[in-house]
């Protein structure tokens, strides 16, 4: 199954890359955002480490969405049929992408924001703090929601 061949082993890593944009659609979608992300910011010719920033965010979500699609193939190969624990780890790695992707956002509003509209840099901080605080309310929030409504019935 594997190869000693350093040429194979790149094959390999293309194909899988390959297969999973074909089946996932969400792999797609990023793509797309992060090729058009990284083509505007070549042109509107963003300083070298603002484009650092945003290559290291677009190779962050594609690369949590690729794990994230092993995760859940693995998971399918496991078992087909409805398991606690499997829904806990796909649900888990799930949110890994959503998380890499706030992350992005919060890098592509600090570096476009000042670029194109003269945004503050501390856009990005109360952006950070809003995320970290907020969305784990939110989180908490809605499981509270789910628990009562699962309670009454």
């Amino acid at each position: 199954m594997g190869s000693n061949n350093l040429l194979e082993s790149f094959k390999h890593a293309i194909d899988g890359i390959e297969e999973a944009l074909r089946v996932e659609r969400n792999l797609k979608i990023h793509f797309a955002i992060g090729f058009i992300v990284l083509i505007v910011a070549f042109f509107l010719n963003f300083a070298y480490t603002d484009m650092l920033w945003l290559i290291f965010a677009v190779f962050s979500v594609i690369g949590a969405e690729l794990i994230n699609t092993l995760v859940e193939g693995l998971m399918d190969v496991y078992s087909n049929e409805y398991n606690p624990m499997i829904k806990f780890v796909k649900d888990v790695s799930a949110g890994i992408v959503l998380w890499y992707t706030l992350f992005s956002v919060v890098i592509g509003v600090v570096i476009f924001g000042r670029e194109l509209f003269g945004w503050k840099e501390d856009l990005g901080n109360i952006l950070s703090i809003v995320f970290l605080v907020l969305f784990p309310f939110l989180v908490f929030w809605e499981a509270m929601r789910r628990n009562g409504r699962n309670k009454s019935n």
